[in-house]
């Protein structure tokens, strides 16, 4: 009789070890779909972000060609700013020059007319 007993309480352990099991194994899958449900919304996440990554590299590339497209038309109007300058003064200088020429003409001329008087002057006040 107390091997019946025996037997009869391990069997009732081994139901409860098997409904333990059946609950772990439960709960296993529960965690497993738990799991692929969060890794597949990691995934779609992830997709999101790698479009949205790649779409904001194409804008930074079309801002940076903008950018070196509008240095470059800086740096040609810069350099045909240098050029008129560069053209003003030469320009400038020869006027500089052009109006030299004229002051010399000019004093020479006033200078001999003034000698010129001053000659007469001293004939017309020596004569008398």
């Amino acid at each position: 009789m107390e091997l019946e007993a025996q037997v009869k309480q391990h069997e009732n352990k081994l139901k409860q070890h098997d409904k333990e099991l059946s609950r772990l194994n439960d709960v296993t899958l529960e965690m497993q779909k738990s799991m692929n449900e969060g890794l597949a919304r990691v995934d779609e996440s992830n997709r999101f972000l790698r479009e949205q990554n790649t779409r904001q590299s194409e804008q930074n590339a079309q801002i940076l060609q903008a950018v070196l497209k509008r240095n470059d038309d800086s740096e040609s109007r810069q350099a045909e700013l240098e050029k008129m300058k560069e053209q003003q003064n030469y320009e400038l200088k020869i006027i500089d020059k052009t109006n030299l020429w004229k002051m010399i003409f000019g004093i020479g001329g006033s200078a001999g007319v003034v000698f010129a008087f001053v000659m007469e002057l001293l004939k017309y006040l020596g004569g008398r």
